[in-house]
């Protein structure tokens, strides 16, 4: 299937992430050196953290115990208009661009420029997970006669003979499914989403396709496999797009 374009393409975020082997001896504070580098296009810089806690009780009638770890793991970079974020942590690249998303190309470029970068300072040598990430905002004009089955082709259906009603409030669904021929996984989310106007029903439509290799990691030194492992996981993720979708949607987004 050729790739379509559309003028009203219903992406609210797009993100490029790889999960990376840390190379012994990398400091946070080394990161930072990036943000000279880059100043001109994304001037506002912000720590990110790593937060987790546990709770336990080492004796019946003790009061609990609290481990908590609070990490700084990295730092993002915004664009001024804050439509760009680019995240480099100890364990992790990621880039994102939010609404309005063009197209594909200058998208992977920019990461692929920032990604050289992240590399320079970080020193990484292996990568450990590759993924793409695309959120849709599918707005359905609200009307009595609406349907989701007349908008998208992954939908919740409830039984006919449930003696509650078929009266749809809220759902949240996820599918996680094996891609055998890429050897990675997809997982769908769909839920409604905050609709941008009155009169309006949004749906959020999420795709995440993602392959890890923790114990044969891609190398660095000649990155080329990494990025067209890449190229793959964003064709398949316009094919589930557009196997996700009805015409009535495509009148809408075209």
């Amino acid at each position: 299937m050729g790739r379509i374009r559309y003028s009203k393409a219903p992406i609210i975020e797009a993100t490029i992430s790889f999960g990376i082997v840390p190379p012994a001896g990398l400091a946070v504070g080394d990161l930072a050196a990036i943000r000279e580098m880059i100043l001109d296009q994304y001037p506002s810089m912000g720590k990110q953290y790593f937060y987790a806690g546990e709770v336990h009780v080492p004796n019946l009638g003790k009061p609990p115990e609290h481990d908590d770890v609070h990490e700084h793991t990295g730092y993002n970079f915004s664009s001024g208009d804050e439509k760009q974020v680019f995240s480099a942590q100890l364990d992790s690249f990621d880039f994102s661009i939010r609404q309005p998303y063009d197209r594909w190309e200058p998208f992977r470029d920019e990461a692929r420029q920032l990604w050289k970068l992240f590399k320079d300072v970080s020193g990484v040598e292996k990568v450990s997970r590759v993924a793409v990430r695309y959120i849709n905002r599918i707005d359905i004009p609200d009307s009595p006669v609406a349907r989701l089955e007349d908008y998208l082709r992954i939908y919740p259906e409830i039984p006919d003979n449930w003696p509650s009603g078929d009266t749809l409030y809220s759902f949240f669904m996820q599918l996680q499914l094996w891609q055998q021929d890429l050897d990675c996984m997809l997982i769908v989310n769909e839920a409604p989403g905050r609709p941008p106007s009155e009169n309006t029903v949004s749906i959020r439509l999420d795709f995440d396709l993602f392959r890890e290799r923790y114990d044969d990691p891609w190398q660095t030194e000649d990155d080329s496999e990494i990025w067209t492992f890449l190229e793959k996981l964003h064709e398949r993720k316009n094919e589930v797009f557009e196997a996700s979708i009805t015409d009535q949607t495509r009148r809408l987004i075209k």
